[in-house]
């Protein structure tokens, strides 16, 4: 039996989706790793009903641990003591050093949502989205001393959609990923795992994202705006004077425009039309700063804002 260490983000759905697929394997579960309290952001959050890694660890009596950094003395030591075979990463935001890559008896792999060697790093599915791609995927690599740069085992290729949400998109990408998991711990007790190099010198890396990376500008193209708006939905936001207004849902109502970008068009019942750099945005649900939901209009006329009136960013 396949002795495996589990490393992930108890706050993250990608995480949780991969770990509910070992448990379902005849592989030994071991030990588990989560990220430290102050790293586990996440761009595709944990949904009720999935397991947390912590919470199994609890119940199962598994050993858990929450290093700052892998190359701690001791966690080294406590992870060598439990004797895995593989460790099997989803979602784990820390770079594992070279010592502890060395304690498995076969490898240390890692499931990335993206088709490497492009986008190496973090949150691959939000930055891939944001540029626009039309493919997408993931990758189950062997992890090494670089950041997504070892040798891949297997990839699954998704087709993006205009409506996509990283949501959305995570969750189809699951849909194909997840049984990997029971097959690489059958390769991996049959020893049948293949390695394919990556290409050296090519590839791409992202890193986290940054309050900055979600405000919008409306000197922006309007296809940029709704496109940024839709794959995070209420994650970015206008400057306005009293805070940010975060946005729900936008379109693209026309594709030219004469008027100043930012300018208030129209105030309809439930959507306003602003002007962008090479066009019409449309907006439809809001929140403001104290998290109230409503309509774009309603926001607007509540503040005694009338077409014609210009908004900031």
């Amino acid at each position: 039996m396949v002795r495996v260490v589990f490393f992930g983000n108890s706050a993250s759905g990608f995480t949780a989706r991969h770990f509910e697929a070992l448990l379902a394997t005849p592989a030994e579960l071991v030990g588990l790793v989560d990220v430290p309290p102050s790293q586990r952001s996440t761009t595709n959050p944990r949904q009720d009903g999935h397991n947390s890694i912590a919470g199994e660890a609890r119940r199962r009596d598994i050993p858990l641990f929450e290093p700052q950094r892998t190359d701690e003395g001791g966690f080294v030591v406590d992870i060598q003591s439990l004797e895995p075979d593989l460790f099997v990463a989803a979602g784990y935001a820390l770079l594992l050093r070279a010592p502890l890559l060395a304690l498995p008896s076969l490898m240390a792999v890692n499931f990335h949502a993206s088709l490497l060697p492009d986008y190496r790093g973090k949150h691959p599915i939000f930055w891939a989205l944001r540029n626009g791609e039309r493919w997408v995927g993931l990758s189950v690599h062997v992890m090494d001393r670089g950041i997504d740069t070892g040798d891949l085992i297997y990839q699954v290729k998704i087709q993006t959609r205009q409506d996509d949400s990283v949501a959305s998109l995570y969750e189809r990408i699951m849909e194909r990923s997840v049984p990997l998991v029971e097959r690489l711990i059958l390769d991996a007790a049959l020893g049948t795992i293949s390695r394919i190099p990556q290409p050296e010198g090519s590839g791409s890396y992202y890193s986290s994202t940054t309050e900055e990376d979600f405000r919008l500008v409306w000197n922006w193209p309007a296809g940029l705006i709704r496109r940024y708006i839709t794959v995070t939905p209420g994650k970015c936001y206008l400057q306005m004077g009293e805070g940010r207004l975060y946005i729900i849902d936008a379109k693209v109502d026309s594709d030219s425009t004469a008027h100043l970008p930012g300018t208030i068009l129209r105030i309809n019942r439930s959507r306003t039309i602003v002007a962008a750099r090479d066009g019409e945005v449309s907006l439809g649900m809001v929140r403001d700063i104290n998290g109230q939901v409503q309509s774009a209009s309603a926001y607007f006329r509540n503040r005694g804002l009338t077409p014609g009136a210009m908004l900031t960013g």
